[in-house]
């Protein structure tokens, strides 16, 4: 059960999924024009080879899920969404590098970081940027997906979730071998 728009609603698990599926593209997107605008490259910067960013979607999901009054006091959605990131991105961080013996990304330059994981200047980038996705972004998304049919939905999310454990299967088959 999760509050959206002042009503109550059960969630089932391939909606959960779709909301995954959708903030892991946008953190690909994000990730990608970031890097592009920094470096002037166009890189995957992603594990999949899709367009998805899965600790994006994960964040973004557990925000939105410990924070379903969508952060009445705006400081404390805020912080509770840099928790969420931060912790994601030193777990993530450390289990990718264990289990891949790779680094996809490395803060040991930027102020205040730990180990190189994360550092204060992203965790509050990603404070913000999540509380803003909690509090305007996701509801929108809710509104939009709302308005089409059951059926074209289940058929999307059927064919996404097929598309996505192909991609992880292909991923982790690549970056093992």
């Amino acid at each position: 059960m999760i509050r959206i728009g002042g009503r109550i609603r059960s969630l089932d698990l391939m909606t959960l999924f779709r909301w995954f599926i959708i903030y892991s593209v946008m953190g690909w997107t994000y990730e990608t024009v970031f890097t592009f605008l920094i470096k002037g490259d166009l890189t995957n910067r992603g594990f999949l080879f899709g367009p998805l960013c899965p600790i994006y979607g994960l964040s973004i999901l557990i925000m939105i899920l410990i924070c379903p009054d969508r952060g009445k006091n705006i400081v404390s959605l805020i912080i509770k969404c840099a928790f969420v990131a931060t912790t994601m991105e030193y777990i993530t961080s450390s289990w990718m590098e264990r289990f891949f013996a790779k680094r996809w990304w490395d803060y040991s330059d930027m102020f205040m970081n730990v180990n190189g994981r994360i550092c204060l200047g992203a965790s509050v980038l990603f404070g913000v940027l999540g509380a803003i996705f909690v509090r305007y972004i996701h509801p929108a998304l809710v509104s939009l997906t709302n308005r089409i049919s059951n059926r074209v939905m289940r058929i999307f999310d059927r064919t996404v979730l097929i598309l996505f454990l192909y991609d992880i299967l292909l991923s982790f088959r690549t970056n093992i071998i």
